[in-house]
């Protein structure tokens, strides 16, 4: 199987295929306008990507409407998903028994598909704030966590059940990408105006801890080691987080403003989604840049698949 790093080119409107780590283009899926965010299915086979349909959060207009569904092995769309009435698709996630979950920030709502296959919606559930932006799921779905960038909130949102209430907690300054510990005890949260990431306590719906970064934290992954990987967007570079003592350990510098990070655990490389239309991929252990690869125009999120292909 070979390694392949798949890439969303935001201004580009496609989704591209790099060869793993030495970054030849090898493929490119053409998409709707401006897509911002995809999330894998549990088996890596299918890619379900976001049409936010604007290049920006604080762009006005309607935006998109439909959730693209990609064969990740043929490299093609096999079709969409209309999200209509709802509108701007952001944040999107896939619990463990492959149910999806679409955020829409034009309506403050979380959509919810239990089977994605039959392309349609079995609910809509209020975000319960403004500007919402990502959401991060558990395993069993039974909690979705929804970073609310107008709000300052975190919200608790339960798909699954009867007229749910969501809950909020105030965290932080414009909260972006968050992630849940392995016990899914605590959720990470980054704040890119206050610089800092907000740790919640999942049990009791509640901030705990706020770790101090550079500026500008947006997105955030786990490393092999326990640390935390957190993308800066003003500050250019990454930050090794330490989740047990609170501090951030180390600043990786980049040469320019990262949006996205993702890490994938066989090579130990960690890529970085940079403005200047390229990847950087860093060693999070020996804390150096390893290698550059040029993209298409306006990289986003990103993963490492293995494909059947010579």
């Amino acid at each position: 199987m070979r390694p392949v790093l798949l890439v969303l080119h935001k201004n580009d409107h496609s989704l591209g295929y790099y060869d793993f780590p030495n970054g030849e283009a090898l493929r490119c899926v053409q998409l709707d306008p401006y897509p911002h965010e995809f999330a894998l299915s549990p088996d890596g086979r299918s890619a379900y990507v976001c049409h936010f349909g604007v290049a920006l959060a604080e762009d006005e207009g309607p935006g998109g409407h439909l959730v693209s569904v990609i064969d990740v092995n043929a490299a093609r769309r096999r079709g969409t998903i209309d999200c209509r009435p709802d509108c701007r698709p952001h944040g999107i996630a896939l619990d463990g028994k492959g149910r999806l979950y679409v955020l829409s920030e034009g309506s403050s709502r979380l959509l919810v598909a239990a089977d994605p296959a039959a392309r349609q919606f079995d609910a809509r559930r209020p975000s319960g704030g403004e500007g919402s932006h990502w959401v991060t799921v558990t395993r069993d779905g039974r909690r979705a966590y929804i970073s609310n960038m107008k709000s300052g909130t975190v919200t608790l949102v339960q798909p699954w059940a009867d007229a749910p209430r969501p809950l909020p907690v105030g965290i932080g300054h414009r909260p972006e990408g968050s992630v849940l510990d392995s016990r899914e005890k605590q959720l990470f949260v980054a704040c890119r105006e206050s610089a800092e990431i907000a740790v919640v306590d999942t049990e009791e719906n509640r901030l705990v801890n706020r770790i101090a970064t550079p500026p500008g934290p947006v997105r955030l992954c786990w490393g092999d080691d326990g640390k935390l990987l957190v993308a800066l967007y003003h500050g250019a570079g990454v930050a090794v987080v330490d989740p047990g003592s609170g501090e951030s350990e180390a600043v990786i510098a980049l040469p320019d403003k990262a949006v996205a990070i993702s890490y994938d655990r066989q090579s130990g490389l960690a890529a970085v989604s940079l403005v200047s239309d390229e990847l950087c991929l860093i060693a999070p252990g020996s804390q150096r840049v390893v290698g550059r690869i040029a993209t298409r125009s306006g990289p986003d999120p990103s993963a490492v698949v293995r494909v059947p292909w010579d």
